[in-house]
């Protein structure tokens, strides 16, 4: 009798299309057989296995297990078998003996009784490429730790990808590690730029990087000109809101003539003055709108219709954001009277004073531009883009939400608007050098309640981004409040532990019919752990991600103060910088 292939642990019972059923031989110990002095966890969900069929093997991943009981009391005397161990495994794709190579896809099905194996380390290297200049390393197979597992690099790019995760499920190091990979691994001249809403990847990137925050101060501030934003999203990120109906209309009128004078004053611009609205993005200067709009809303005047008479005891200052003073109205019908918009605008332009003066906004008021200087929107662009470094970190943390929102898009739509104009014969950004955009938060800019500019921005990158080489990797906690189409869009997907029942169901109503029921194993994956399936990938896999050198800033705070000496918390420093208590060149 010749002894049984050691690999080998059952026969085929049930072939239905691509999923086959698989009976476990009987003297098989349990269901992880030692094998070359190591388990094999033939067990595991995830787990690949193979089915020899003359010219090739087909490979298969284990989708479910169980045991046949009987489901009633046997009657008296009756026989019972005490259970046929069974395994569940979805069909993927065949490899060919003669050349090695796996494809996916299955030309014949297996037959019944027909052996079935599970995958050495050395079957698992034919299907997993190795990292090389297409393929950029992740981690290494869940079942099979010496197998690494590489992602095609273009495809991870220019297809989209998504990273979801819970919080502490390893998501932000998981992410750290694809950059540290692109950052180190030879592609040296790669244009990444990482949206970090919570000051996480400095740490991790380091000199491989190059590093903006909002409250840095020099080089290393960043900087979003709100010029570039239309008149509207204007006055919601100084002032909260965008007014009236009739603030908003002369708030426009002010901004587009603003506009228009810059363009005539600007040597570098060859626009038509007449062809220039309010949310043309062009330099002009805000606070000498708000200080027109804030003398109209407080105008009084000797002779009512007469605007030559205005009764100002103090004509303020724009630049000093000084507002105008004017003699007090005459309650009777004497003069002084209140001028035409006298409290129309109500307390929306003292808020956009406010809004101007606000140390956390100041990011956004740099660069002013000067009409005899050159285009400020090239150096911006640039400094987004990082100094010959393949990594750059936007850090908006300490911004409130709504103002990085709109900052946000703007940052997006001025990428996406650049990358489309830039021709595929020249140096620039996009077909001719790739953009890939890691925006963290994905949930907080596509949601319904998001600013548009930013929703906007991001469903056109997904849409449209691939044909104009500029890519996107959706990160987020919530996949379950990403819009359906803008996960669709994601043709890489990394799921690490889900705990939560709506995004799991995200997630697996995004994974192909083939790997469905992988999603069943999102809440007990371990930290680190993930399943990656899509293009850049030749097979859906269950995989330990590599940890990052060094980590990012995303772990939980010590206790270990909680055991020294007590003493009052000193908050002076804290409040300082709330306050804007800072040097005013910072």
């Amino acid at each position: 009798m010749p002894e049984r292939d050691p690999t080998c642990i059952g026969v085929v019972r049930h072939v239905l299309g691509a999923q086959v059923t698989v009976a476990l031989s009987t003297d098989l110990a349990g269901v992880a057989p030692i094998y070359r002095g190591r388990l094999q966890p033939v067990g595991q969900i995830g787990s690949i296995v193979r089915i020899p069929q003359g010219l090739v093997d087909l490979i298969g991943q284990v989708s479910l297990l169980g045991i046949s009981e009987l489901s009633e009391a046997p009657a008296p005397g009756e026989v019972v078998q005490t259970g046929e161990r069974w395994l569940q495994i979805q069909l993927l794709g065949e490899v060919a003996r003669a050349t090695g190579r796996f494809q996916r896809g299955v030309g014949s099905y297996p037959g019944l009784d027909d052996p079935v194996h599970f995958a050495t380390a050395d079957d698992l290297r034919t299907v997993f490429p190795g990292a090389d200049n297409e393929h950029l390393r992740i981690g290494r197979l869940a079942a099979a730790e010496e197998v690494p597992v590489c992602l095609d690099a273009g495809r991870l790019v220019l297809r989209h990808a998504a990273i979801v995760g819970s919080t502490g499920a390893g998501k932000t190091s998981a992410v750290s590690a694809v950059l540290q990979r692109f950052a180190r691994g030879g592609w040296a001249a790669a244009n990444i730029v990482v949206i970090d809403s919570h000051g996480e990847y400095a740490r991790a990137l380091g000199d491989d990087a190059t590093i903006r925050s909002v409250l840095a101060s020099g080089d290393r501030r960043l900087r979003v000109p709100y010029w570039a934003l239309p008149a509207g999203d204007i006055l919601r990120v100084f002032a909260g809101s965008s007014g009236g109906a009739t603030l908003r209309s002369r708030f426009e009128e002010l901004v587009a003539q603003a506009r228009r004078d810059f363009v005539d004053a600007a040597s570098w611009l060859s626009l038509d003055p007449a062809a220039v609205t309010a949310d043309t993005p062009v330099p002009f200067d805000l606070r000498r709108v708000w200080h027109r709009l804030d003398w109209e809303n407080n105008e009084t005047r000797q002779v009512a219709k007469d605007p030559d008479t205005a009764c100002e005891e103090n004509a303020g200052s724009p630049a000093e954001l000084r507002p105008a003073h004017f003699r007090p109205y005459s309650q009777g019908g004497a003069a002084p009277f209140k001028g035409p918009h006298h409290g129309v605008f109500g307390s929306t332009p003292e808020l956009l004073r406010l809004g101007l003066l606000d140390p956390r906004l100041r990011f956004f008021q740099e660069p002013q531009g000067d009409p005899a200087g050159v285009d400020p929107l090239v150096d911006v662009l640039a400094s987004w883009l990082g100094d010959e470094r393949p990594v750059s970190v936007l850090d908006f943390s300490g911004v409130p939400a709504e103002a990085s929102e709109l900052a946000i898009g703007v940052v997006l739509n001025l990428l996406f608007e650049v990358a489309v104009r830039t021709p595929v014969d020249q140096p620039g950004v996009g077909r001719p050098r790739p953009v890939l955009i890691v925006l963290e938060e994905a949930h907080r800019y596509l949601g319904a309640a998001a600013a548009p500019i930013a929703r906007e921005s991001v469903n056109r990158i997904a849409r449209e981004g691939r044909k104009y080489g500029i890519g996107l990797v959706l990160i987020t906690q919530r996949p379950s409040e990403l819009p359906d189409t803008a996960l669709a869009q994601c043709g890489t997907l990394i799921a690490l532990r889900l705990s939560n029942s709506a995004d799991q169901a995200k997630i697996r109503a995004a994974l192909p019919d083939s790997v469905a029921g992988l999603a069943a194993v999102l809440p007990s994956l371990r930290t680190g752990e993930a399943i990656v399936t899509g293009e850049a990938l030749v097979l859906p896999a269950r995989a330990l991600v590599d940890l990052p050198e060094p980590l990012p800033r995303a772990e939980d705070p010590s206790l270990a103060s909680w055991r020294a000496e007590p003493t009052v918390p000193d908050v002076t420093a804290a409040i300082a910088a709330w306050r804007g208590a800072y040097d005013s060149d910072s």
